[in-house]
């Protein structure tokens, strides 16, 4: 998995560790690893194609998770709620749930 991210070129070095999650907090993206969250300044496309190797889907217009670090995914009315390895819960929206079924996070 991804150990860090690139800005510019540049290592950010905190946080560094497994990729969970991005999710955008105002202009910001955090970036949650299994070491805590950073706040970087860049847009949410711009820091999922910074992911590298790290397998993953974008679920809500705010949220990408890596595919290995969801432990639990259900229904909510045709929606869905993915908890993550550090015990968040993120939301899915309709328009993604085809993509968590093709990735095998939600059944077909």
């Amino acid at each position: 998995l991804l150990e860090h991210i690139t800005r510019g070129g540049k290592q950010v070095a905190a946080k560094r560790g497994a990729l969970i999650s991005l999710s955008v907090q105002d202009h910001y993206v955090e970036v949650s690893t299994d070491k805590g969250q950073s706040l970087l300044l860049m847009r949410l496309t711009d820091a999922m194609k910074e992911t590298g190797a790290a397998l993953g889907v974008q679920i809500h217009r705010s949220h990408w998770v890596a595919l290995t670090q969801v432990r639990e995914a259900r229904r909510e009315g045709d929606k869905a709620v993915l908890t993550m390895s550090d015990g968040r819960e993120l939301p899915a929206s309709r328009s993604n749930i085809k993509a968590l079924k093709d990735a095998g996070i939600l059944p077909k």
